[in-house]
Parts: C-alpha cells; sequence; structure tokens
C-alpha cells in the first residue's frame, strides 16, 4: 500500500467531521481551561516598554509536524534585534535565547509529549553550574508555572479582559503570586495589529507584542520573561500537533 502525498485537511468527506473538532480547538486556543476570565484586570499594571515575537506558529489544517521556523526573531518597536531563539533542527525543540550585543543567554531543554517538563538553564560565565529552573504544568492545561532560584513563584495564565482599545481582547499573562496575590509582570497581546504577518486568531503558537509593567525588570530579569513565554507559544504548537495527530489517525481510521 503506498501512502497519499495529498494533504488530508484539505480533503471532504470522512474528515469533515475531524475538520469540525480542529475549528473548535482553534476558537478555544486562547480559552480559559483552568485560568480565570477576567473583565478587568485585578492587578495594578503600568505599561513599560515592549517587544515583538515574530512567531509564526502553526497553522489550523497542517500535518502534526514540528514547526518550520528554526529562528524567532523579538524585536523593538523600531524593529531592531533585541533578541533571537534558535532551535537546534526541526524535529528538536531545545533552543537558545541570545542577543546581538551579549551572545547567549538562556537555553531551554523542551520535549514533545506529556510529562517532559521544560528545563531553563541561565548563562554563566563563572565555572559553577548555570542554574536550572523547572516550568511545571499539566499536559491538559494552559496555565504554566516555575519557581527561581530565589524562591519566588510566577506563573503564565489565560485570560479575557478589556484592553488598551477599550475592546475585550486576549492575553497571555505572567504574573509573580505573592502572599497578597497576584502582580503582574508583563502579558501577551495578539490581535489583528500586533500579530505577525500571515498569521491569525485560529493559528496556534503565534506571536504578538510582549509588554512589560513599567517596574517588571525589579521582579525578573527580562531574558527570562522572553524565554517562558516563547515556551507558552510552544506548548501552544504542541496541543495543536496533538490534535492533529488524533485527527490523521481518525481519518485514517475511518477510511478502512
Amino acid at each position: 500500500m503506498t501512502m497519499s502525498s495529498q494533504n488530508p485537511f484539505t480533503d471532504d468527506g470522512h474528515l469533515a467531521k475531524e475538520k469540525e473538532v480542529l475549528k473548535s480547538s482553534a476558537a478555544s486556543t486562547f480559552s480559559t481551561e483552568t485560568a480565570e476570565t477576567l473583565v478587568n484586570t485585578t492587578s495594578p499594571f503600568t505599561r513599560g516598554h515592549s517587544l515583538f515575537i515574530n512567531a509564526r506558529g502553526k497553522a489550523l489544517f497542517r500535518l502534526p509536524t514540528p514547526s518550520s521556523q528554526l529562528e524567532i526573531q523579538i524585536c523593538h518597536p523600531d524593529a531592531s534585534l533585541a533578541y533571537v531563539s534558535t532551535r537546534e533542527k526541526l524535529w528538536s525543540g531545545n533552543c537558545t535565547l541570545s542577543s546581538p550585543q551579549r551572545g547567549d543567554l538562556i537555553s531551554t531543554e523542551y520535549r514533545f509529549g506529556p510529562n517532559r517538563e521544560p528545563v531553563i538553564r541561565l548563562s554563566n560565565d563563572s565555572e559553577k553550574v548555570a542554574p536550572e529552573i523547572k516550568i511545571t504544568g499539566r499536559w491538559t492545561s494552559r496555565t504554566t508555572s516555575f519557581v527561581l532560584p530565589d524562591g519566588s513563584t510566577f506563573e503564565w495564565r489565560y485570560v479575557k479582559e478589556i484592553g488598551p482599545g477599550g475592546k475585550k481582547e486576549r492575553f497571555v499573562v505572567l504574573d509573580k503570586i505573592e502572599v497578597s496575590g497576584r502582580r503582574r509582570v508583563a502579558h501577551l497581546l495578539r490581535n489583528e495589529q500586533t500579530r505577525p504577518s500571515k498569521t491569525s486568531k485560529c493559528t496556534a503558537g503565534n506571536g504578538g507584542e510582549l509588554v512589560f509593567d513599567r517596574h517588571a525588570l525589579e521582579v525578573m530579569d527580562e531574558t527570562l520573561i522572553v524565554a517562558t513565554c516563547l515556551l507558552m507559544l510552544k506548548k501552544e504548537v504542541d496541543r495543536r500537533r496533538a490534535l492533529q495527530m488524533f485527527v490523521l489517525i481518525g481519518g485514517a481510521s475511518g477510511g478502512n
């Protein structure tokens, strides 16, 4: 038996039902499965500087392969390069975050699949072992948390709230968890004005504008905020790939 080279996600007929499953998933790409839905932010946030993450993500009707984008550029508003995230190879999730001025800054070990938590290693110019930060979160959850070497806890989550233009927007928010409550450090905004070109609201893992609180860098290093935000985008791509695999297998079995 020979395998057809035709993209199964563009076929009509027995994959119609699976297409609807994918469409439903796309509509909930930014859903708040385990996160709080907000109308207005409950933590003080004063907009500071911002960066633009040019991640293309994973489109809806595609084969469940990894993203072909091996290099993601993170730029200042004037389009000058701030950082570059570089993956080692197509089938590897490991990547290195670097800057034109300072070279390699953070390395991330990342493997596709459940129960494979990513590990971030900070750059270290000394002979000591570079500190590790383990990222935790359930495969079925969009919320992700991590603890810094000093013991402070942070969490990325999805929320809906009123955006800068007065409309309800979808944000990916980084909070510091404190005894008194949450303190917002930064958020990623993806809308028609901030999304990278050739991406849409149905794209999983696409970039946007990463906005920092005015005092964010007093709480966490900028490079770590960027690196953990990129991990959230990787997780979105993985969830999309897992669903595409399910649809592909379902379509193949349905044709027998």
